[in-house]
């Protein structure tokens, strides 16, 4: 537990936001991505006091803190080198990994730097348009499977600032659907408009759509549930993807000997998947 809390404390001496003389890197954008992002509609999400998006709706909380420590690392973890495609799993179900991606996606996006784009992957329970009170939309599946254009699925999320591809309907193969060659192509696409791509992925087991995703993933984090999750399937999940692919492990619900932090980060050394201290 304590190499965990030493690297968050590391991190938060460094700084708890990046130098003012330092603005984050920036893709290139073609003027075909330019025209598809300034054709993308925007829908307002009904955030209240209590949603899971501490980032936005409790700013100044030491929640939302640790969110913008998780981005800090990640672009030191990167190097500036952009544009992104962050995988973000878990071993099991219910291990948070969609409420990191909806608040690191706004983490990322608040300062109004870089362009995130936020793709929910997981198409057997999707759950990001429940989170933001959203109705349900077309998506990815109507995409792949229908071949509607991306720009009448991708909307703008505001006031958060970064942009969201919905799942859709649930498709009857979800995997075959997630290895295709249009799936490849998509991605492509919107490697040329983002600066960072963030995937909510289905957890690790029992299903296999995540060995489908990590082949198009830069990087992966992996989200786990202290006290819940099982460290077997914590290593397990880890030792799914190449050395050096993944970014780091956040543990949810941890208590640290003076209570100042719930969720942690710590960068994996590569080639190293059991040095999480869980």
């Amino acid at each position: 537990m304590s190499r965990l809390y030493d690297a968050l404390r590391k991190i938060e001496e460094q700084g708890r936001e990046e130098p003012l003389n330092k603005a984050p890197k920036t893709a290139v954008v073609s003027a075909k991505a330019a025209d598809l992002l300034s054709s993308v509609p925007s829908l307002q999400a009904q955030i209240g006091p209590e949603s899971r998006l501490v980032v936005y709706s409790d700013r100044r909380s030491p929640g939302a803190e640790k969110f913008r420590l998780i981005r800090i690392a990640l672009r030191n973890f990167v190097a500036g080198k952009l544009p992104k495609v962050l995988l973000i799993t878990s071993p099991l179900p219910q291990d948070g990994k969609s409420t990191m991606a909806l608040n690191l996606a706004t983490a990322l996006a608040e300062q109004g730097k870089v362009r995130v784009l936020l793709v929910e992957g997981d198409l057997h329970r999707p759950s990001l348009l429940s989170h933001l009170g959203l109705e349900p939309s077309r998506g990815l599946t109507e995409i792949i499977e229908d071949g509607v254009d991306s720009s009448a699925t991708l909307r703008r999320i505001e006031p958060l600032g970064f942009y969201l591809l919905p799942a859709g309907r649930n498709p009857v193969h979800p995997n075959e659907l997630l290895q295709s060659e249009h799936f490849v192509s998509l991605l492509r696409e919107f490697r040329a408009c983002f600066d960072w791509i963030l995937v909510d992925s289905p957890p690790a087991f029992p299903l296999a759509d995540v060995v489908a995703l990590k082949a198009h993933a830069d990087n992966v984090l992996v989200v786990a549930r202290a006290d819940w999750t099982p460290r077997e399937a914590i290593q397990e999940t880890l030792q799914l993807f190449q050395p050096g692919q993944v970014a780091g492990l956040i543990l949810n619900g941890t208590k640290t000997e003076n209570n100042l932090y719930d969720h942690y980060y710590y960068r994996m050394p590569h080639g190293s998947p059991d040095s999480s201290g869980h």
